[in-house]
């Protein structure tokens, strides 16, 4: 278990500047903390701890009030913990402090799972469920989906939904089998992760469960950009789970030479794999097995078999 996914601490907000406060919910976010509360006002911060009947860690600016009416505050309501955060704060350091402090008893805490593989795209991307389906098959892995997901492509494989509230828990109840998340599509991993609705709440816990990401992009200018922007933003993340890049429908012509090696040259850190564009490859999960053996035998299937190797 690493250090960062078992946080899951309730905290509350107190900082000045927005743009400030927006980076430090990103990160808590993207390490699973849960923010109860954004404080705007001392009086509302004041009222707030009043009435909350659990123990928090309030993370404040020493712009948000005056020193005096601060360590007031602190002396006041002592029982709960106290961080301030400065211009100049240490994201790695705010979570090591983080992780020292316990855990409320009643929260899920998150196990990084060496089974669990989860699987997203950019939003330009096709295929992302198309994959995950022929990476199961090849892992003969159980395949888990949101119960809010849209409909996806169907494969040979048992699909089970599952709701982000219960993701952690039930993730035990499968043991040491294979798993695989389809997590859908995404463009700002932290920016995502920051959100409380409850696509990004399921990404988040996805993330903090699984060993490997597997991110997919298609092979374009579209996709280039997007892969651009998750790799700037994935390296902002603190215990991230290992990155798996994947291009889709790479095609052999010139064009498609000059996007393969911008692909290259952009996931050069992390293992690179490229799908060939194969109508046959999406055909084949609703053929009958005869059909289907037949499929294997191509390049697309070969490169299935190679990402499914490094994950095992």
């Amino acid at each position: 278990m690493s250090e960062a996914s078992e946080l899951k601490l309730n905290l509350i907000t107190a900082i000045s500047s927005s743009d400030q406060e927006e980076i430090v919910a990103s990160l808590l976010y993207s390490q699973g903390c849960n923010i109860i509360y954004r404080a705007i006002t001392l009086d509302g911060l004041t009222k707030f701890l009043s009435e909350l009947k659990t123990l928090v860690s309030v993370l404040y600016s020493k712009e948000f009030s005056s020193q005096a009416e601060l360590t007031k505050l602190i002396k006041v309501f002592k029982q709960h913990n106290f961080i301030e955060i400065d211009d100049r704060f240490d994201p790695l350091s705010l979570i090591s402090n983080l992780a020292g402090i316990t855990r409320p008893a009643l929260l899920q805490q998150l196990v990084r799972l060496d089974n669990l593989v989860t699987v997203i795209g950019s939003p330009d991307s096709p295929g992302i469920s198309t994959i995950t389906n022929h990476l199961a098959i090849e892992l003969s892995a159980s395949l888990i989906t949101s119960n809010h997901h849209n409909l996806r492509p169907l494969g040979l494989s048992k699909v089970n939904q599952i709701s982000a509230s219960e993701l952690g828990k039930t993730l035990e109840k499968f043991g040491k089998d294979q798993l695989i998340i389809d997590g859908g599509s995404t463009t700002s991993l932290t920016k995502m992760l920051a959100d409380r609705r409850v696509n990004a709440q399921w990404l988040s816990q996805s993330i903090n469960c699984s060993r490997y990401l597997v991110y997919i992009v298609k092979s374009g200018e579209n996709g280039m950009t997007y892969l651009s922007e998750f790799i700037s933003d994935f390296n902002n993340l603190i215990n991230a789970p290992m990155l798996i890049c994947v291009l889709n429908q790479q095609r052999f012509d010139r064009y498609g030479q000059v996007i393969q090696k911008r692909f290259n040259d952009l996931a050069s850190s992390y293992p690179m794999f490229a799908l060939p564009y194969d109508i046959g490859a999406i055909r084949a999960m609703n053929s009958p097995q005869s059909k289907f053996k037949f499929w294997r035998n191509s390049a697309f299937s070969n490169q299935i078999a190679k990402i499914g190797n490094h994950l095992k």
